[in-house]
């Protein structure tokens, strides 16, 4: 299961949550999962969250480092 995790930015104000599934194939050594930035006309310092896999049946992180990846917003509107 991969879940979206809010740090600075916040889901559904910043980003689209998501909550999904994976399931691999034989032979699949990846997958790609897609979040929906919210764009606005409004300047913001940079926010981050994060992207977090987790054990199917239990919902407990898995360990590793490439288990969790942050992504930041970087804000395209100038200040002022």
């Amino acid at each position: 299961m991969v879940k979206t995790v809010d740090d600075q930015a916040k889901a559904g104000e910043d980003y689209q949550e998501l909550v999904q599934t994976l399931e691999f194939k034989e032979g699949e050594a990846f997958q790609v999962v897609e979040v929906f930035i919210n764009d606005d006309e409004n300047w913001e310092p940079d926010e981050d969250f994060w992207v977090q896999l987790y054990s199917h049946d239990q919902e407990v992180e898995l360990r590793g480092a490439d288990t969790k990846t942050r992504v930041t917003i970087i804000d395209d509107d100038k200040p002022g």
